[in-house]
């Protein structure tokens, strides 16, 4: 190989590896644009953007449990804080869900807490399984108390 062959494998050599650089550095921005959009999208959707936007539809429920039973209402309120943290979002404000998600407005308090349970104990509930079960396992028996109290308010 001479000295001109040489220095034309250096060229090639050093495009490829060029190309290779600018490839990864598309794929690394377009990913941090992504979640970054995610990131942003999320951010909107809990601090009171849409999901659908707005006080909760049980809040007058919660402030007529306020005079007949304030435990109730406290727990309720708990419930509600919760949900709007880590429920909201998929199942939105109102407890009717989304294209993907279920409804859980109208769910009774029991039905609500057995389901929690048996997503948090791990065991095979439907084809939602995995997605929830992360959510419930991080839930002790109040929040799942508070929740199905809240939920069951919605309507």
């Amino acid at each position: 190989m001479n000295m001109s062959e040489t220095v034309g494998c250096d060229k090639v050599n050093t495009r490829g590896r060029m190309r290779r650089y600018l490839q990864t550095l598309s794929w690394l921005l377009l990913v941090v644009a992504i979640g970054l959009g995610v990131h942003f999208t999320i951010q909107f959707i809990t601090k009171g953007g849409s999901a659908h936007s707005g006080e909760s539809p049980a809040l007058p429920k919660i402030l007529e449990l306020e005079n007949s039973s304030p435990e109730q209402a406290r727990k309720a309120r708990a419930g509600m804080r919760k949900y709007d943290a880590i429920c909201r979002l998929c199942h939105h404000r109102d407890g009717h869900g989304g294209r993907f998600t279920p409804s859980l407005a109208g769910k009774s308090a029991i039905g609500v807490e057995t389901m929690l349970n048996l997503y948090r104990d791990g065991q095979k509930v439907g084809p939602m399984t995995e997605l929830m079960a992360p959510w419930a396992k991080e839930l002790s028996d109040e929040e799942i108390r508070n929740l199905g109290i809240y939920i069951e308010l919605l309507d």
